[in-house]
């Protein structure tokens, strides 16, 4: 018989979360500053929080494979590590401590060594499931079917590959790692390459466990060269498509392969029509959650009628982005708003909305699923169709309207769209123009929950500034680049109204000079990270100050980081900065 406390400690310990569970939770937080607040509630968060962050390197001046090494040695359990840096001397040495001493699952880093470098990552990293190599540069030596023939000879467990669009891979590099690598998932592959269509099929038809395909490249594919039953090409849950010549045979072929996707994405394709697409979408219409249409070519023939008639059989998507469709306008807006009553996100981007004489009525059904919305570029908008669709749109989280230039006489009013999506926490206006500037009439005192304001390039001023900030006490993210029209008053203005401030950037803001930094930092301790105004300040002396603060200043454009920030970094986790 169990004793009647050893029972309620028994039931007690099973209502715990295991730690895998509350990562799980914490990664979908939406902000690093809350995870910091995370951490104060015990010390088991505090372990978890820190177990789901990685490092990762960014224009080192100093030396990496110092660095390198002292992660390596540092006891971290580290996931992921990005490591992204010109420096090349001893790449062996800590590729080789990294993988004796730390069990990378993934690894990210800039290429450099070609060949070379596969070779390294092979021989250090036995059990690596992810691998990404993202070539900087124009002289790097780039990864060859040698290279990869030797790392997919060697790493069996991989499932994700990227070898960065600089890789220069044929087609006998797609069927090695389609036979060496039996738990391949996901590949992309990249324009460099000088993969064909058989290649291509080869891969698809060869990787029983593929469900992630990405082809950039000006390729023309009529087939996946299916072949019955033994093909893999059912398993595949993700297509995107860009740069690539399509046909309508060959997307009605896909239904015969009796796909279930739930990603599909066609970019900048060309040469396939409405029937195609139609056929495609049809077939996956119940298990398809994102679709993604657009591009410079290809997509002139899709119009509002077309939209009308797909929406009423793609009810399950939570996520259409809808690219350069300038034959779309106000009734595809509302139709795919109507039906698709699980859309999430939804992009609707370059079309001719307001150009379209669409009577609104009260009658419509408000979509309160979409949280995140982007209705960029867009020439002569007019605030009160923004409005409109809006109001369509009562609860979006995330609103972009990037480079939309709105008409004179109906101007952005920024203080009206948080009034109609009081759920608001970002907002991207960068590039917009006619910015509506405010009255002491209209500086009436409401509370919005807007944390992230990017408006790079945009015509806000020191009074829409100073609003912002008495509306927005919860803005933790301010991006003025560019902000010709923001002065030192404005920002010191905004400084002292939003006091959980946590990253500024006043890079090239001709009209705040430099010299108002130190004052920045010391009047907003809760700030993390600010980039300057200037070139040439701070200096490393000024910037290792700056950091004792609790605040890296970055020069703008073009920064470093130095040893010493490293070591800054490395005392403090919480402080590690991902660049």
């Amino acid at each position: 018989m169990i004793p009647s406390e050893q029972m309620e400690m028994e039931e007690e310990e099973s209502k715990e979360l295991l730690d895998e569970c509350w990562e799980m939770i914490f990664d979908r937080l939406q902000h690093k500053s809350d995870q910091e607040s995370i951490t104060l509630v015990c010390k088991r968060f505090l372990s978890i929080t820190n177990s789901v962050r990685n490092i990762r390197f960014c224009n080192l001046r100093g030396d990496l494979n110092e660095a390198v090494v002292a992660i390596a040695r540092s006891g971290l359990d580290l996931e992921e590590l990005l490591a992204l840096s010109d420096i090349h001397s001893q790449r062996a040495l800590w590729l080789e401590e990294l993988g004796s001493n730390m069990k990378n699952k993934a690894l990210t880093f800039s290429g450099g060594q070609g060949d070379a470098d596969l070779v390294r990552i092979a021989d250090s990293f036995p059990n690596l499931e992810e691998l990404c190599i993202d070539h900087e540069g124009v002289y790097t030596i780039t990864v060859t079917d040698e290279g990869v023939d030797y790392m997919s000879s060697k790493l069996k467990r991989l499932r994700k590959i990227d070898l960065s669009n600089k890789a220069h891979i044929s087609d006998k590099s797609l069927v090695l790692l389609s036979k060496n690598c039996q738990l391949l998932e996901h590949i992309k592959i990249y324009d460099y390459s000088t993969v064909t269509e058989e290649g291509i099929s080869f891969l698809v038809n060869n990787s029983h466990h593929l469900n992630f395909l990405y082809i950039c490249k000006g390729v023309k594919i009529d087939s996946f060269g299916v072949n019955g039953s033994s093909s893999f090409l059912p398993n595949l849950r993700s297509l995107r498509l860009q740069h690539v010549d399509i046909s309508d045979e060959f997307l009605i072929s896909l239904t015969e392969a009796r796909m279930s996707l739930t990603d599909l994405a066609l970019t900048d394709c060309e040469s396939f029509t409405f029937t195609g697409i139609s056929r495609l979408l049809l077939h996956t219409a119940q298990s398809l959650k994102s679709f993604e249409l657009g591009g410079l070519r290809g997509v002139e023939f899709l119009t509002n009628e077309h939209i009308e008639y797909l929406s009423s059989f793609l009810q399950n998507l939570t996520s259409i982005k809808l690219f350069d469709c300038s034959n779309l306008s106000d009734s595809a807006f509302v139709m795919i708003t109507q039906r698709c009553s699980h859309l999430c996100h939804f992009a609707m981007t370059d079309s001719s909305l307001g150009k379209e004489d669409y009577k609104y009525d009260g009658l419509m059904k408000k979509n309160q699923s979409v949280k995140y919305l982007d209705l960029s570029s867009h020439d002569e908008f007019r605030a009160s169709v923004l409005k409109r669709l809006l109001y369509i749109c009562p609860e979006v989280e995330k609103l972009r309207l990037r480079h939309c230039f709105f008409l004179r006489h109906d101007k952005l009013n920024v203080p009206d769209i948080l009034e109609y999506n009081r759920r608001l926490v970002k907002l991207d206006i960068t590039g917009s123009h006619h910015i509506k500037y405010l009255t002491e009439n209209d500086l009436e005192l409401e509370f919005y929950v807007l944390e992230k304001l990017v408006a790079k390039f945009s015509g806000i001023n020191d009074r829409l500034l100073t609003k912002l900030g008495r509306i927005c006490p919860r803005l933790v993210h301010l991006n003025l680049q560019d902000c010709g029209k923001v002065t030192e008053q404005g920002v010191k203005e905004v400084l002292i109204l939003c006091k959980q401030l946590r990253y500024l950037s006043i890079s090239c803001c001709e009209k705040v000079d430099f010299n108002i930094i130190p004052w920045i930092v010391t009047s907003r301790p809760s700030l993390r990270k600010l980039v300057s105004s200037s070139r040439n300040y701070p200096d490393d002396e000024t910037q290792e100050h700056f950091l004792q603060q609790g605040c890296l200043v970055l020069k703008d454009s073009n920064y470093y980081f130095t040893e010493d920030v490293f070591r800054c970094n490395m005392l403090n986790l919480n402080m590690c900065v991902l660049l």
